[in-house]
């Protein structure tokens, strides 16, 4: 009897703490600004240097950035309206319900000098994330430490970054403590297509399995949206995040930041 309770509370930490990670994984792929390596020829400003704008130190596309993203998944729905600082770093993300316009949610971002981005953290009824960064010499992210806390815990998280020539080929997300019955490791394994332009995410869960991100994007090259139909068995996994996006450079290329 005493080991039916010790399963059924075990189960029920584990559905906690399934929920904590779903949303986790939802909101870091909303923060992290998804945009395409790519360029625009009527936005691009004609000092710009080429190679800059191909190697994405503006953002990956001249003359766009983010307005305001569309999250619908099978539990909710909510917009991001993003709002930047003078020299084109992103200042904060605020998330409402699209229904009654109510702020649910917000993300607040803070850059380096060299427009790099320093920490980012999200406050929530739910819990609070916060994600600090580090570099190597080319100005690619290579680590994230940080935490989330939720009902008073505070759980440790790192995410790791692998680069080949410029572009981000793998990024992995640790969650928790290792051997802790809910420590969590998540791969994220991007494809590209022959001029470069991601398409794909392959995310690989510890404890779930695979499920897969798929790119479409715009006739101009922005991105539309990202959408995936969730880990198998799971349908409340897959949700789609869908952008809108106004002139105005950001300093970054976000897609070294975003495992999607």
């Amino acid at each position: 009897m005493n080991s039916i309770l010790v399963n059924q509370e075990k189960s029920r930490r584990i559905g906690v703490k399934f929920s904590f990670q779903s949303m986790f994984m939802l909101m870091a792929a909303i923060m992290m600004a998804l945009v395409t390596l790519t360029t625009c020829d009527e936005d691009e400003d004609p000092n710009e240097d080429p190679d800059e704008i191909e190697n994405g130190n503006n953002g990956g596309l001249a003359g766009k950035r983010i307005r305001t993203t569309l999250t619908e998944s099978a539990s909710e729905t909510f917009r991001g309206d993003y709002t930047y600082n003078s020299n084109g770093t992103l200042k904060r993300i605020d998330y409402y319900d699209p229904s009654t316009s109510k702020l649910v949610r917000y993300s607040i971002t803070t850059s380096n000098s060299d427009g790099t981005v320093a920490k980012e953290e999200l406050f929530d009824t739910w819990g609070d994330w916060v994600f600090n960064y580090s570099y190597g010499s080319n100005k690619k992210p290579l680590k994230v430490e940080g935490y989330a806390i939720t009902d008073g815990i505070k759980t440790p998280v790192t995410i790791d970054f692998t680069f080949q020539n410029g572009r981000l080929t793998s990024s992995i997300q640790k969650t928790g403590t290792p051997g802790d019955y809910s420590y969590r490791v998540n791969t994220y394994e991007p494809v590209y297509d022959s001029n470069g332009r991601r398409t794909s995410t392959t995310e690989t869960d510890s404890a779930l399995g695979q499920r897969k991100f798929t790119r479409t994007y715009n006739s101009d090259g922005t991105l539309q949206k990202v959408t995936t139909d969730g880990y198998q068995g799971f349908p409340n996994t897959g949700y789609t995040v869908t952008y809108t996006w106004e002139n105005g450079k950001t300093t970054v290329n976000t897609d070294d930041y975003s495992a999607l």
